[in-house]
């Protein structure tokens, strides 16, 4: 009888949980402040130290890393990584602040967490979160440091946007795509944190990952028709975070992920599966290759050489 009763207490206080969510949560996670995570990271010494450490982890490895071989300090080779297929797919400067939106996108969901849960709750998640994008930078760079890699991006300045990538960013890290690694990784990270929990309703919980799936697709499309990346620079991301994160991604997410993108109609069916097609191929090569091989890294590292092969760069092959 009190195991009833406790179990009957237990369903009471999480319905309640859940009413209270319903009427805290907003209809978007875009409707979230990034402020709000912003405040949550200075105010709160842990949160403050992962929050430190992940942008020291950025700084040091996308900024300095890039700088520093624009500058001459270094001399990691750097590999043109175009395809002929990347053609196909028309520059489209109007996409600019949905590629742009990526730092956003992360951040918001942390934001709503801390509003609807509550500090004490939202900090231990918070705190995971930083740790696993910091992971996933670092894990990035390894590639970078060994080999950086370049694509032919159109040289547009007619608004803000662009003139800021243009200055702030050398362009030397397209394989893999830090852009698709981190939507994949807040996606997955949200899917698993929502199996879990039983504060949200199960339709919250469909709701919001929807919301963070169609976006993650459409800073995916974004990548690609701002010219800051190639057809060969997202299957790279998906299959390391297929390794970095498993079992959270899997292969047959990464297939999936593929699949819906590209689906704008101003892109020609036959194109679009021509396109689909070819990153499918190089995305199951890296898994192939790297079911034999302990370090994730080794299918790039022999990919990127065999590149270097067939497009006339032999030479930067003999440098990593």
């Amino acid at each position: 009888m009190k195991n009833e009763n406790e179990n009957k207490d237990n369903n009471e206080n999480t319905q309640n949980i859940k009413h209270n969510l319903k009427r805290k949560l907003k209809n978007k996670i875009r409707d979230y402040s990034v402020i709000t995570t912003v405040f949550f990271v200075l105010t709160d010494r842990q949160v403050f130290c992962a929050g430190i450490t992940f942008i020291f982890t950025v700084i040091k490895n996308f900024f300095v890393l890039q700088f520093a071989r624009k500058f001459g300090f270094t001399k990691i080779p750097i590999v043109k990584i175009d395809n002929e297929l990347d053609k196909k797919i028309p520059f489209d400067p109007t996409k600019i602040k949905t590629y742009l939106d990526f730092t956003s996108f992360w951040i918001t969901p942390l934001s709503m967490l801390i509003k609807t849960l509550g500090r004490k709750k939202a900090k231990p998640i918070v705190i995971d979160f930083l740790q696993q994008i910091k992971f996933t930078y670092y894990s990035a760079s390894r590639v970078y440091k060994m080999c950086m890699t370049t694509t032919n991006r159109p040289k547009y300045y007619k608004n803000f946007y662009f003139r800021l990538i243009h200055f702030m960013d050398p362009h030397y890290l397209c394989v893999p795509s830090l852009h698709i690694a981190v939507v994949v990784l807040t996606w997955s990270f949200y899917r698993e944190l929502f199996s879990h929990r039983l504060e949200f309703t199960q339709e919250q919980k469909d709701d919001m990952l929807n919301q963070l799936y169609t976006e993650a697709i459409q800073i995916g499309d974004a990548v690609l028709y701002v010219k800051q990346h190639s057809v060969n620079c997202v299957p790279a991301a998906l299959y390391m975070m297929t390794f970095l994160i498993e079992p959270f991604f899997t292969p047959e997410d990464g297939i999936a992920f593929l699949q819906n993108m590209l689906t704008n109609d101003d892109l020609p069916l036959a194109v679009q599966k021509e396109l689909k097609d070819y990153m499918y191929f190089i995305y199951e090569r890296f898994l192939l290759v790297g079911i034999t091989n302990d370090q994730w890294i080794t299918p790039i590292r022999t990919w990127l050489k065999e590149y270097c092969h067939a497009t006339d760069q032999s030479e930067l092959s003999q440098q990593f």
